[in-house]
C-alpha cells in the first residue's frame, strides 16, 4: 500500500477516497444516534429557513456563517444526517486532497506523494462523530487555505501583499465559522516574523485582512440598527473563555494514542535521519509551530470534543509521512502503515460499539427529555438547558440557547426584554411553552394580551385554539 501512494499519480486519490468511503460504511449502516450538536443544528437550520434570522431573531451563539451554512443544509437535505455525514465525508477528502497537493506544490519532502492524502483521510475518521458537519470541520477546511498562503508567503520569491492580504481573509473567515480560530491570528503573526521580512507594513495588512470580514459583518447589522444583538449574541459569549469537556480527558487521550505515538516516532526519525533544504526546514519548524498553535486552541475551544482536533491534522499527518518516508527498510514502513490504518480505524469502531469503555460518549449523544407523548410536533418554546425537547419539536419564539436567554427571562422587570418577549411571540408564538421555574407568570403580567391566549398545566403553557 505504501508503495502504491508514493506514486505521483493524481489518480491516487481515487483509492484514497475509496478507502474512506469503506471505512466510514460501518457508520453509515449503523450510525451512532444523533449528537446535542447535530441536533442544535438542525434546529438551527430550520429557524433560519422557518424566516427567522441570527441573532436579531435567533437568540444564540453560533457563529454567522456556521449559522447560514446551517440554514443551507436544512434548505437542501431538510433533517437527514446521512445526507450531512456523506458532505462531511467529501470535505475530508478534499482536506486530504489539497493539503497533499499543497505539500508537493511546495517541495516539503524530497519526494512527491499522495502518501499523505490517505494518512490525513484516515486520521480525519479517528472518532466516529467526526463525521459530523461540524463549526470546526468548516473552519478547518478554510484555515487549509490560510496555510497555503502561509508557505507561498514564506518563498522568498512570493512576498506580494496580495499573498498576506488572503491570508488574513482566511483567518478572518474562520474565525467566523468558529470564533475560537481568532488564536491562529497571532499565531501566524509569529510564524511570519521568524521566517520572512517581517515589518510594521505587513503586520497592519494582515491584521487589516483578518478584521475585514469582521467590520462588514458588523456594518450589516449597523445599517439594520441591529449591531447590538451581534455583539450581546456573538462576539460577547465567545470572548468568554471557558471550556467544557464534552469528552473526558482520558477518553480524549485513549482516541488519540495512535497518532500521537506516531507523532513520537516521527521526532526521533527527523531527529536521526531527515536531511533537508533550507525551505524544507523552514516548513518543517512551521508545521511544529501550528501543532502548537492547535494544541493552544484545544485548551481555550469553548466545548471539547473529538471536533476539535481536525486542527491537528495537517501537522500530524506532515509528520507521520515524514516517518513512513524516513523508514529505510521497504517491509517495515508497509508494516508501521498498516499498522497506523488498522489501530486508528479499530479504535474509532470499537469505541463508537461501545466496546472500549474506556472511551465514554455518553455526553454527546442528545437524549429524548419528554416523555409525554402529546408533546410531539409542537412548536416550543424552552425555558431551561434540556435540549432533547427538539428530538420531536421544533422551536417557536426566539430563544434558542439558553445560557444566554437566561438573562431575558431572569429580568422581568427590564422594559427591554419584555419587548423582546413581545416581538418574538409576535413573529412566531409557541404553541407550548416548557416552564418548570415559572419564569413566564411575570412576563404574562406585564403582557396581558399574550396571557389570555395561554392556559397553564403543571410546568407548561398550552397555547389556547382560536
Amino acid at each position: 500500500m505504501l508503495r502504491f501512494f508514493r506514486y505521483n499519480d493524481p489518480y491516487r486519490l481515487l483509492a484514497v477516497l475509496f478507502i474512506l468511503i469503506v471505512i466510514s460504511l460501518p457508520l453509515f449502516i449503523s450510525p451512532a444516534g444523533i449528537t446535542w450538536h447535530e441536533l442544535k443544528d438542525l434546529v438551527l437550520g430550520e429557524a433560519l429557513n422557518d424566516g427567522k434570522s441570527i441573532y436579531t431573531g435567533i437568540v444564540d451563539d453560533t457563529a454567522p456563517i456556521a449559522a447560514w451554512f446551517n440554514g443551507w443544509m436544512d434548505f437542501v437535505f431538510g433533517h437527514s444526517l446521512t445526507a450531512r455525514h456523506i458532505t462531511a465525508l467529501l470535505l475530508i477528502f478534499f482536506q486530504a486532497s489539497f493539503f497533499a497537493v499543497l505539500l508537493i506544490s511546495n517541495k516539503a519532502y524530497n519526494e512527491n506523494t499522495y502518501l499523505p492524502a490517505l494518512i490525513f483521510g484516515v486520521l480525519g475518521l479517528f472518532s466516529f462523530d467526526m463525521l459530523a458537519l461540524s463549526q470546526e470541520l468548516l473552519a478547518s477546511t478554510i484555515l487549509l487555505f490560510a496555510l497555503n498562503n502561509l508557505f507561498k508567503d514564506i518563498e522568498f520569491r512570493e512576498q506580494r501583499d496580495e499573498v498576506v492580504f488572503n491570508l488574513g481573509i482566511y483567518l478572518g473567515l474562520a474565525s467566523l465559522i468558529l470564533f475560537s480560530c481568532f488564536v491562529f491570528l497571532p499565531g501566524t503573526l509569529i510564524i511570519l516574523s521568524v521566517f520572512t521580512r517581517m515589518n510594521l507594513r505587513k503586520a497592519l495588512l494582515l491584521i487589516f485582512s483578518f478584521a475585514l470580514p469582521h467590520l462588514m459583518l458588523f456594518s450589516f447589522f449597523f445599517l439594520k440598527n441591529n449591531e447590538r444583538y451581534l455583539i450581546d449574541y456573538f462576539y460577547a459569549p465567545n470572548l468568554t473563555f471557558h471550556t467544557e469537556a464534552i469528552l473526558s480527558a482520558s477518553s480524549l487521550l485513549w482516541l488519540t494514542a495512535v497518532p500521537i505515538i506516531y507523532l513520537l516516532f516521527s521526532m526521533v526519525m527527523l531527529n536521526r535521519e531527515a536531511h533537508f533544504t533550507k525551505y524544507q526546514s523552514q516548513l518543517l519548524q512551521v508545521m511544529l509551530l501550528w501543532l502548537v498553535i492547535a494544541f493552544v486552541h484545544l485548551v481555550i475551544t469553548r466545548e471539547r470534543t473529538p471536533h476539535s482536533f481536525y486542527f491537528f491534522l495537517p501537522p500530524l499527518t506532515y509528520f507521520i509521512n515524514h516517518y513512513l518516508l524516513l523508514i529505510r527498510r521497504k517491509r517495515l514502513a508497509e508494516v508501521m502503515l498498516l499498522l497506523l490504518l488498522t489501530a486508528v480505524i479499530s479504535i474509532s469502531l470499537m469505541s463508537k460499539s461501545g466496546k472500549w469503555k474506556a472511551i465514554n460518549y455518553d455526553k454527546l449523544f442528545a437524549i429524548a427529555s419528554a416523555a409525554d407523548p402529546t408533546l410531539k410536533g409542537k412548536r416550543i418554546l424552552l425555558l431551561e438547558k434540556n435540549e432533547g425537547y427538539y428530538l420531536e419539536n421544533k422551536l417557536a419564539a426566539s430563544f434558542l440557547n439558553w445560557d444566554l436567554s437566561k438573562n431575558v427571562f431572569n429580568n422581568p422587570d427590564e422594559f427591554e426584554n419584555i419587548n423582546q418577549i413581545d416581538r418574538s411571540f409576535q413573529q412566531d408564538a409557541p404553541e407550548v411553552i416548557i416552564d418548570k421555574d415559572n419564569l413566564m407568570n411575570p412576563f404574562f403580567e406585564r403582557l396581558p394580551a399574550w396571557k389570555a391566549r395561554y392556559k397553564k398545566e403543571g410546568t407548561r403553557y398550552y397555547k389556547i385554539s382560536n
